[in-house]
């Protein structure tokens, strides 16, 4: 016979409960990003002499705001995935579920625990990769805006006093 756990009330609102909160801070996100964008524009540019820190301090917040949450997912699966395996059944004991679903056990267990652990993996070489990309993203843009200051006006006959 085969177990089946019952869905928890509860756990089936905290669940809604956190989509919603999870939709709620990603539209304040969007509304900030769209009142303040022409601010932190201004804010960037203030002071060419820090234009550069300025512009990797964006990105840095840029880089961890897009990588937390798939940090904090990884962490969750891979400790999801270490119950299973120490436990052997899927879902882990004490897990509380939101749909009535039957308990699996021994090798298949086995085998989602390793591949929950194998999806946190790669969440977590996502995030990296998403790091290091941005990373010489900025790295790119501010040596082209370095080569555009330095050549860019007098190729042109072009000073900040006028032609040449």
């Amino acid at each position: 016979m085969i177990e089946i756990r019952r869905a928890d009330p509860a756990a089936r609102r905290q669940a809604v409960l956190l989509v919603v909160l999870g939709a709620f801070a990603g539209a304040l996100l969007f509304v900030g990003f769209e009142r303040y964008r022409i601010p932190l524009r201004d804010w960037i540019l203030s002071e060419p002499g820090k234009l550069a820190h300025r512009v990797k301090l964006v990105f840095l917040m840029s880089v961890a705001a897009l990588s937390a949450p798939l940090v904090a997912f990884a962490v969750y699966l891979w400790s999801l995935g270490a119950k299973v395996l120490r436990a052997e059944q899927f879902p882990p004991p004490g897990y509380r579920v939101i749909r009535d679903t039957p308990v699996i056990g021994g090798q298949a267990a086995m085998s989602r625990g390793r591949a929950l652990q194998m999806l946190a993996l790669w969440l977590g070489a996502a995030s990296a990769l998403l790091c290091f990309l941005l990373w010489r993203l900025v790295r790119m843009i501010l040596e082209e805006a370095g080569n555009i200051r330095r050549t860019s006006f007098t190729r042109w006959g072009v000073t900040r006093l006028g032609k040449l």
